[in-house]
């Protein structure tokens, strides 16, 4: 798409001396000076603005006149009768069409010989057509704010855009406009929220039409460089650069931005600043501050002179004050003002796709919801109608991809039905579909009716498997199940299987453990490789199981052992796995624990003494793992290579969460509490340098 770019000149001839005169007293030698203030901007395709000639006319005493055309912008007339003269002069483009005008009245004498012409009426009317775009995945309930401002006027005309939602685009046009300067504003919103926007200058020509196509970017700007090239009074070009911006600042601090000119001989300029299309500032120098988020910053510079607008942009993200991977300031996100169906009973999931996944169990909805800037964009709602096992409460989904089309298979584990649910989530168009549901049967493959009543909220997916995995409890709460759900595709037919095996006694017959010690596993963590899995329990009990292969490719989790571990895992929450370097993390109430699988042994053990850890996430894009406290911190450390961690940094939340969810890329973290969602607490990472 073509982007707008948009240069202008300010030519300012220098005035001649008066030249003496040594004819009669009836006639004299007239010196005629163009003073000529057009400029060179946006203008309409292959219509060259530059003035290359003049058409000079006058009408004199005695009914004298003259008419002539000449490249020069000064030029001497000889023999000229003296007396009262109008004096027209027109400026023409290389193609010989007008441009600029203007006249004056002169009195022609010995001692009055010369005459400036000042070229200050832009010739014609002209129209206008613009041609809007944005991301139509992203917003749904688009509105578009255009408004167009003449140079020196205060007020600006609104104007009517149509618009194709379906499409993402909306155009825009007006016609009969005087020629000259404008500037045209644009604004994005989602229902009121504001979106994005655009401040552009725009040049009309009379009898041509002004034209640009103008993209509404969101959350993926470039980062574009800011300049303008203006002329100074010799006619020579100055490059103007906008200095004091990059393309990462940090929010909510004043930044002191400039237009600086090359040289020190450019005068005149007045400049203005606009933030997503809305004035923040004028001033060849201006203090700005931001609010976190992505932002487009509008140049338009400009002289008293006619036809001098002209205007850059600078493409930038707003972060709060953080080392790489160190999340930042936050904002909460209130379900009523969003339209989140959130409450009892929710889970929140990031999709790979940069969706986020939003599902209640007291509103019996899933939802599909963009992260837009400083809020979200609901883009789908389901309920029980289109998939039935939304009536459960659900404790945790996962998904995995299937397809090159996109199509991820999702398993949605449910609390006190005993049921999980399989879905299909096509992410081009964001389709969600149910493929079937299993009733809490341990062992439907070999045709057990025996079942298992509540869920827990750990799923894994076994990549050497290729199944999902996660722990469940019988009717007391103390027996564990471990539950293999077979994916290998997208249907039904061939994806339903429960490998269910009542976990807990097994690793105490294998292991010779006391009754109970491994009961009410809570903890699961799936190996990268899926060569094992760790699984835990408050007691601080921790047993690995491992594969065994057999002849024909079979395999199963026995070998089951005690990993490594040497610390006091009393406490024991979570385990996962990290991509970054494939070491298992553990947490407890107050600990954080490291465990080399390859090696066998733990890592290291870390204490923290009188903090409350509810959950926590691992970036593998930056290598950074976050620990979420009760008392309403995060603490974040740095992976290092041996899987050992850094010194903590300790970020404050604005809210009680007790369930952090990290975005695939890694720039957004989202807090909430599975138990009761109101809010959902939303925090942007530093993923740069």
């Amino acid at each position: 798409m073509k982007k707008i770019t948009i240069t202008f000149m300010l030519i300012l001839a220098a005035l001649l001396l008066m030249a003496s005169c040594e004819e009669s007293s009836s006639v004299a030698d007239m010196r005629i000076v163009i003073d000529s203030d057009t400029s060179r901007l946006i203008a309409p395709e292959g219509f060259p603005l530059e003035v290359k000639s003049y058409h000079i006319t006058g009408r004199g005493p005695n009914g004298d006149s003259f008419s002539f055309t000449t490249k020069k912008s000064s030029t001497t007339l000889s023999g000229v009768a003296v007396g009262e003269w109008i004096i027209n002069a027109t400026g023409l483009n290389e193609e010989s069409t007008a441009i600029v005008t203007g006249s004056t009245t002169f009195t022609l004498s010995v001692n009055n010989p010369s005459v400036v012409v000042r070229l200050d009426s832009l010739v014609g009317n002209g129209n206008l057509s613009i041609s809007m775009s944005w991301n139509k995945d992203v917003i749904n309930n688009p509105r578009i704010e255009l408004e167009l401002t003449k140079q020196n006027e205060e007020q600006s005309e609104n104007l009517e855009t149509t618009m194709n939602t379906s499409e993402g685009t909306a155009t825009a046009s007006k016609t009969n406009l005087e020629a000259g300067s404008y500037i045209l504003q644009g604004r994005l919103y989602s229902s009121d929220i504001l979106m994005s926007g655009f401040t552009e200058a725009v040049r009309i020509v009379g009898d041509q039409t002004s034209s640009s196509e103008i993209e509404f970017n969101l959350d993926a700007f470039p980062y574009a460089p800011g300049s303008i090239q203006l002329l100074d009074q010799s006619g020579i070009p100055v490059e103007c650069t906008v200095e004091g911006l990059s393309s990462e600042v940090t929010s909510d601090e004043e930044i002191e931005i400039s237009l600086v000119p090359e040289r020190s001989n450019l005068k005149d300029i007045t400049v203005k600043w606009y933030v997503d299309g809305v004035l923040a500032g004028s001033g060849v120098n201006v203090n700005l501050s931001f609010t976190p988020g992505m932002h487009r910053l509008d140049a338009v510079a400009y002289t008293s002179k006619i036809g001098s607008y002209g205007s850059c942009s600078i493409a930038f993200n707003a972060l709060v004050k953080t080392e790489r991977g160190v999340p930042g300031n936050s904002i909460t996100i209130d379900a009523a003002t969003t339209g989140l169906k959130l409450g009892t009973n929710t889970v929140v999931k990031f999709l790979p796709d940069g969706k986020l996944m939003v599902a209640s169990g007291l509103n019996n909805t899933i939802q599909i919801a963009s992260m837009l800037r400083n809020s979200v964009e609901i883009e789908k709602e389901y309920g029980i109608s289109t998939i039935p096992s939304l009536s459960g409460e659900p404790v945790d989904l996962d998904y995995v991809l299937l397809d090159g089309s996109g199509t991820y298979a999702v398993l949605v584990a449910y609390n006190g039905s005993g049921n999980t649910a399989r879905l299909n989530y096509l992410a081009p168009t964001m389709e969600l579909s149910q493929i079937e549901t299993c009733d809490g049967y341990r062992t439907s493959f070999m045709g057990n009716s025996d079942k298992f009543t509540t869920a827990h909220g750990d799923i894994g997916f076994d990549e050497m498997m290729k199944e999902f995995v996660l722990l469940a409890y019988d009717a007391d709460g103390k027996t564990t199940y471990l539950l293999e759900r077979y994916v290998p595709s997208t249907t039904a037919d061939v994806d339903f299987a429960y490998r269910g095996i009542d976990v807990t006694s097994q690793i105490e017959d294998n292991l010779s453990k006391p009754s109970g010690s491994f009961d009410t596993l809570n903890s699961l963590g799936v190996s990268i490789d899926g060569s094992f899995y760790l699984v835990g329990n408050a007691n601080g009990n921790i047993a690995r199981l491992n594969h065994k292969t057999y002849a024909g490719g079979n395999a199963q989790k026995n070998g089951y052992k005690l990993p490594n571990l040497t610390s006091d895992y009393t406490g024991l929450k979570k385990i996962e796995f990290s991509d970054y370097n494939s070491i298992g993390y553990l947490m407890g109430t107050d600990f954080i624990a490291a465990y080399n699988g390859n090696l066998d042994r733990e890592v290291f053990f870390k204490r923290i003494s009188g903090e409350n850890f509810v959950d926590f996430a691992i970036n593998d894009e930056t290598g950074n793992i976050y620990l979420l406290s009760e008392n309403m911190r995060i603490y974040s450390y740095k992976l290092l290579g041996d899987g050992n961690v850094s010194e903590e940094v300790i970020v404050d939340t604005q809210n009680i969460s007790n369930n952090i969810e990290l975005s695939v890329d890694g720039s957004y973290l989202v807090l909430y509490s599975k138990a009761a969602a109101n809010q959902i607490e939303v925090m942007r990472i530093k993923t740069t340098e």
